[in-house]
């Protein structure tokens, strides 16, 4: 890792860390493979250079990685994002839960699922990753699901997307999906679900109170009072149309029947408009946030159109603070290693970082 610093040095300094890989198994992060995930790693130590006391504001929330590790250390966070399936799985991460009553509800859904009568049929697309009996077993369950916690839809969308993985014969990575095995696998889904909840459950805190919005970051200020927020941290959209609907939540979402073109509509990730989106979302944050308040955004170098793009100078040019002080380093031991490698980039990880407590407005 190389450490590029910029700025005055009265500065906030904020330091990165070099970890052998930006996993952590004994987390609840695992509970859904959310595509464009931060490192819960990352997160957690540089949410530690921040003063204790601060409001936070993850504007770019996605599945509420910074949100949890910011409630981990008793901050009192607000995450935003407009993709209501990644708001639910923030939600589960972060809200309380009875621990007991939890194991014991789902105990029951499972019995009840198992009593149903002829569950719905998958829908043809998503139901050509699974094995017939597990594919109705995960219609038995959503039949039952009406009432399940945001921990417990976390657990279950979770789940559906292991099995996916488990029907094909663990070849699928974590993150990505891959081809569909020819012999499918009959996996019993009901033991999956049961695994997956007691893995994350006792990693859930549930305080301090943690908020999260699903809501248009373009639109902030009709749900975070002006001047309210003491930092900002975030990983925003990336500038090279990501689908935050496809892959595992793409399987998801199909079972569930939502438009994903409807989610998609909502989201910042079309190339040609992201310029205008992000500035209109950094002003809308700069309103949210108090006079001496401090931004830090991690972002990357992208390859769009044959040309690459770095992250951090292209948000220093759009966003309304001056003189940021950047750290990059190298991708290492992460999926966009992998693919720096197939395209034949060297694509760099930066984080910016804006100090308004010595570079005022």
């Amino acid at each position: 890792m190389r450490d590029v610093k910029i700025g005055s040095k009265d500065q906030r300094r904020i330091s990165l860390k070099s970890f052998k890989t930006v996993n952590n198994p004994r987390s609840i992060h695992g509970i859904y493979p959310y595509r464009g995930k931060i490192s819960a790693l990352d997160a957690n130590h540089i949410i530690s250079q921040m003063p204790p006391h601060s409001i936070l504001l993850d504007p770019f929330c996605g599945t509420g990685t910074i949100i949890y590790e910011a409630q981990k250390r008793g901050m009192k966070a607000i995450g935003v994002d407009n993709n209501p399936l990644a708001c639910t799985i923030a939600k589960g991460k972060t809200e309380p839960v009875d621990k007991d009553a939890t194991v014991k509800g789902l105990e029951i859904a499972i019995s009840e699922a198992k009593s149903l009568g002829q569950p719905s049929i998958m829908p043809t697309s998503p139901s050509k990753y699974f094995h017939p009996r597990t594919s109705e077993q995960i219609m038995r369950l959503i039949a039952v699901s009406d009432g399940f916690s945001e921990f417990l839809l976390s657990v279950l969308y979770g789940s559906v997307c292991v099995a996916a993985r488990a029907c094909s014969g663990w070849k699928w990575s974590s993150t990505s999906v891959g081809k569909i095995s020819d012999s499918l696998r009959d996996v019993d889904f009901y033991s999956i679900l049961m695994r997956k909840m007691k893995k994350h459950i006792d990693f859930v805190c549930g305080s301090p109170t943690a908020t999260i919005h699903c809501h248009d970051t373009r639109r902030l200020s009709d749900v975070i009072s002006k001047a309210s927020v003491d930092v900002v941290y975030s990983s925003p959209p990336y500038f090279d149309a990501l689908d935050y609907t496809g892959y595992y939540s793409r399987i998801v979402l199909e079972i569930l029947g939502v438009d994903r073109s409807s989610i998609r509509r909502g989201l910042i990730q079309r190339y040609s408009t992201y310029r205008e989106d992000m500035i209109v979302s950094l002003e809308a944050i700069d309103r949210a946030l108090v006079d001496d308040g401090l931004v830090v955004l991690v972002v990357g170098d992208r390859k769009v159109n044959g040309r690459l793009i770095k992250g951090a100078e292209f948000l220093a040019e759009i966003a309304p603070w001056e003189n940021p002080y950047v750290v990059e380093r190298s991708y290492s031991s992460t999926a966009s290693s992998i693919w720096d490698k197939i395209n034949k980039t060297h694509r760099k990880e930066q984080v910016i970082i804006w100090d308004l407590s010595t570079n005022p407005r």
